[in-house]
């Protein structure tokens, strides 16, 4: 074998081996103070970025309260409104002389009226009071105990701000929160009045997942909490930090809290949403340590793994944004146009469809849907609501625009160039009929057991500039000729 000469290991001398321990340590210095910038500007930015987002969030999340809250207000206003649909319930006066069968004969129809219109909400008081201080209708326990006899109408009378609709709204009586009322004069000797439980609210009052831990509150003009679902500030003060950001014009946001606040037409009440920082700050945490670990195992890719921590941090965001966006549109419990999109979407289709001059609106009321909250719960009757949207849906969202205008009462609308009435007429009968039967099948088990039954009004108009408020109006009209022919029925005018 032949000899083969041994390599001569050169190692390498001290400056060299000095080399690579400085290189070592500037690298891992490096590597260091990158971590840190890297960190400290996602957290700035994202920090910065997410409190953005999550304001834009919470602005769209108070404007959705804000509808449901206007909706829930206006169908007691249009229940009230209603009482004045024959001169005989509010020209009536009490303190007027008459004779004993007069007054009994009177004030019967004016009580049959008031039954009739209370069943429509879950009413505390509805009734009216008189300036002799007599009453008519539903006046709860509660009431007289609060008020004298002889404080009644003064007190009422007093709490009517709006002189031009002569109404008013006020929630606090002797202090006491639990309600809300809305008062409305009839005549000169007169007030409606009707309340509803302040603990109603929490039907519609709903913070999304996506702002968990987020407070929501209505305050009136006094700076006190009507309702909040921190059911301990109902009836307090509103606390001075957040007040402090809704009404001296500061930022919406604090060291301590993000606020969003929209203002009513109502007494200037104030639907005021507040989150934490904490909780903010908790996700910032969060990302900080992602932050560190990216950094160090990802060095060679490290600008890369800061722009993809940015964009995860703030793209779930954004599409939780587009989705309440959404929301704001729709209902939420059954999925259809509220009642503000509902109106807008109906006007839009009438301008965007101008040779269509034939309009159909028609209006959905479930008969003794009251009773079935009071006797079998609130979830029961939210599943017969959610239920009943899809069945519409089902039957007709290829032709109609469909709304929820409140509480049972539901909306469809559409155009057509069809300009004989009476066929029309005959058509959306027989469309009725097919929903009143199906309505019928599927609920067989609660009409058995509450009496439930669908009742409808249809509006036809070949006028094509008429205002979905006059369609509105008489197909309330047509709905409510159907409640008095005895319910589970429908009229198309």
């Amino acid at each position: 074998m032949a000899n083969i000469k041994k390599p001569v290991i050169k190692r390498p001398n001290i400056s060299v081996q000095k080399y690579r321990r400085n290189l070592i340590i500037i690298f891992i210095s490096a590597v260091f103070l990158l971590d840190i910038v890297l960190t400290s500007g996602i957290s700035y930015y994202a920090g910065k970025t997410m409190n953005k987002k999550i304001s834009m969030l919470m602005n769209a999340n108070t404007y959705q309260q804000a509808m449901n809250v206007d909706s829930y207000f206006s169908t007691v206003k249009d229940t009230v409104s209603l009482f004045f649909s024959d001169k005989v319930y509010y020209e009536y006066d009490a303190t007027k002389e008459m004779s004993d069968i007069e007054r009994l004969e009177a004030e019967n129809i004016i009580l049959e009226r008031i039954q009739n219109l209370g069943v429509l909400e879950n009413f505390a008081d509805f009734g009216v009071i008189y300036a002799n201080n007599s009453t008519i209708g539903w006046i709860s326990e509660g009431m007289f105990e609060m008020l004298a006899n002889d404080e009644m109408y003064t007190f009422f009378s007093s709490n009517i701000t709006d002189s031009k609709t002569e109404s008013g709204w006020f929630c606090t009586q002797k202090n006491n929160y639990d309600r809300i009322y809305y008062v409305k004069r009839i005549n000169e000797n007169a007030v409606l009045v009707a309340s509803i439980f302040s603990n109603e609210l929490s039907s519609i009052f709903n913070a999304p997942d996506e702002l968990k831990g987020m407070d929501i509150r209505l305050v009136d003009d006094d700076k006190n909490v009507i309702y909040s679902v921190n059911s301990d500030e109902i009836g307090k003060p509103l606390d001075p930090k957040i007040e402090k950001l809704v009404y001296s014009g500061s930022s919406v946001s604090d060291n301590e809290n993000i606020v969003s606040s929209l203002f009513f037409d109502i007494n200037d009440w104030c639907i005021i949403c507040s989150l934490p920082e904490s909780i903010i700050s908790e996700d910032i945490t969060n990302l900080k340590m992602f932050a560190h670990i990216f950094a160090l195992l990802m060095m060679i890719i490290v600008g890369i793994a800061g722009y993809i921590g940015l964009y995860r941090a703030s793209n779930p965001l954004s599409e939780l944004v587009s989705s309440l966006a959404d929301k704001a549109e729709h209902d939420q419990l059954t999925g259809v146009l509220n009642k503000i999109s509902f109106k807008t979407a109906t006007e839009a289709l009438q301008q965007k469809e101008p040779t269509k001059t034939t309009s159909v609106f028609i209006m959905l009321d479930m008969d003794n849907f009251k009773l079935v909250n009071d006797t079998l719960g609130h979830t029961t009757g939210d599943d017969i609501l959610s239920s009943f949207a899809k069945l519409v849906r089902q039957l007709f969202e290829s032709e109609y625009i469909i709304g929820r205008l409140g509480g049972d009462e539901f909306a469809l609308f559409t155009l057509t160039e069809e300009a004989d009435k009476e066929a029309l007429k005959t058509t959306i009968a027989k469309h009725l009929e097919v929903l009143r039967t199906e309505f019928l099948k599927q609920y067989k088990e609660y009409n058995e057991s509450c009496g439930l039954s669908l009742s409808a009004g249809a509006y036809i108009s070949t006028d094509k500039d008429i205002s979905f408020d006059t369609m509105y109006k008489t197909a309330d009209n047509a709905l409510y000729d159907s409640k008095n022919m005895g319910k589970n029925t429908y009229t198309v005018k």
